[in-house]
């Protein structure tokens, strides 16, 4: 009899545990999507608009593809309008606005007209003729001799491995890779459904081009990296803020309390992004967590921020003009756009859009010290700024706004044999976007895709790339 009691408690405990383990997760997932609702709401609104406006593709394809992980989002698109509205519970939505030459921002106060008179539909230039020209300035061969002296069938390998699936559960979804070596493109290839026209998602690479930016404004007398960040709000009696300089930004050491992975509601980085009119005005107003230029710590904040301090140095129309006629159209990058926030100011986090081929060229640049074929664009050592290893940064990852491998990352080159050139660095983005350069090996490589919620070891990748070429 205690038998038969015994058995069917343990029965009933199988049956109610996983019962109570399910209500649990299910509790815990509404718990997160109702305090995320406004921050999920736009989120996916402006991804679909940027998708649709931007990009030029099908608005369910971007929602079955980047955002598959939320399957209770709903939208409506205007394509009249050119607005996205999205929700994940109908009492909060979310409009996003495309404007002409401005991209995608959300209405967060429901002005949908006063965000369509940002439009500036005279900004982007048109570069198409450029895709006539001999690469790397446009698309037709370059006339000058193919590299020989590399292993063709073993780059082949490895960027086919690329684009392999080892784990069905955390997909990587590579979308595009690029190869270019001694100037000339080796390897290019796309996933289906994408291919050289296609303009891809940049997200942080974004930061890189930003470090770009700041070289002109060096270059142009409107800015000293070592003079302290105009922001008034840090100019009070006693702020230490007011020691912050733009080289503690561009090396994110300035100490200020933004936490750039922690995604529980009401996360910084989402609120900054996709609830917040201001992406530069919310990291103005956020307290310093360490004194400045003693901790290093990420944060997309820092790069709005810096966005906004060039929009005060420069005329607003030169503002708006400076990555289109200082670094895209003098590099063939005739597909990028960068998009601005509600208040105008370009969100130099996140917001580029551009071509893989385009990527490869913004990496050529860099390769070469920011000089493009024999014109000086960048000041002299820019690049070697974006690469030298900042003090703070734990693990000496990080230059000023580009990345570098870590130690552990070198360490594990070593052990397979081959090791990671000093020279490496990389800009790096969500979701797997990477533009690495290595001068010392004349290599550009570049990987674009959506592998939300997977970390996958991308540098034995450039290794596998590395072995294909002479040392």
């Amino acid at each position: 009899m205690k038998h038969a009691k015994l058995i069917r408690r343990v029965l009933l405990a199988l049956v109610l545990l996983p019962l109570a383990a399910s209500l649990l997760i299910a509790g815990g997932l509404f718990w997160f999507l109702w305090e995320s609702k406004e921050v999920g709401a736009g989120y996916c609104a402006k991804l679909i608009a940027t998708g649709v406006f931007v990009l030029g593709r099908d608005a369910e394809s971007v929602r079955q593809q980047e955002l598959g992980f939320l399957p209770w989002f709903h939208y409506e698109v205007d394509y009249e309008g050119k607005t996205v509205t999205g929700w994940v519970f109908p009492s909060v939505k979310r409009t996003a606005v495309y404007r002409e030459g401005l991209g995608v921002a959300l209405a967060l106060d429901g002005d949908i007209d006063a965000l369509r008179a940002q439009a500036r539909p005279d900004l982007i230039p048109d570069l198409s003729a450029l895709k006539e020209q001999p690469w790397p300035m446009g698309d037709a061969p370059s006339g000058k001799p193919v590299p020989e002296d590399y292993d063709k069938a073993k780059l082949d390998g490895a960027v086919e491995g690329m684009f392999a699936e080892p784990n069905p559960w955390h997909k990587r979804n590579t979308r595009a890779v690029m190869v270019v070596y001694q100037n000339e493109v080796v390897a290019e290839r796309y996933a289906p459904g994408f291919g050289p026209e296609q303009r891809l998602a940049a997200w942080s690479v974004t930061k890189s081009i930003f470090h770009a930016l700041y070289g002109i404004a060096v270059r142009d007398g409107k800015v000293d990296i070592h003079e302290r960040a105009p922001v008034p709000a840090w100019q009070g009696a006693g702020d230490p803020r007011a020691q912050i300089t733009l080289d503690m930004l561009l090396r994110m050491s300035s100490g200020i309390d933004f936490t750039e992975v922690d995604y529980t509601p009401p996360a910084q980085l989402t609120t900054m992004l996709f609830d917040n009119p201001g992406a530069a005005e919310y990291f103005m107003s956020l307290p310093l967590a360490f004194p400045p230029d003693t901790h290093w710590a990420y944060g997309s904040g820092t790069t709005n921020l810096l966005s906004w301090v060039l929009r005060q140095r420069y005329d607003e129309a030169v503002y708006y003009a400076l990555p289109y006629q200082e670094i895209f159209s003098k590099i063939g990058m005739r597909s990028a756009v960068i998009e601005a926030d509600a208040t105008g100011t370009y969100v130099g986090s996140s917001y580029l859009h551009a071509t893989a081929r385009d990527y490869a060229r913004f990496g050529l640049l860099y390769l070469h010290d920011g000089v493009w074929q024999g014109e000086r664009i960048l000041p002299e050592g820019w690049a070697d700024y974006a690469m030298t290893a900042t003090p703070t940064a734990p693990k000496n990852n990080y230059g000023a706004h580009w990345w570098r491998p870590t130690l552990d990352d070198r360490a594990a080159a070593e052990a397979r044999g081959v090791p990671l050139p000093d020279d490496v660095f990389n800009a790096s983005g969500f979701e797997g976007q990477k533009i690495v350069v290595i001068p010392s090996r004349q290599l550009v490589i570049v990987r674009l895709g959506v592998c939300y919620f997977s970390q996958y070891p991308f540098y034995d990748q450039v290794c596998d790339i590395l072995e294909a070429f002479p040392r």
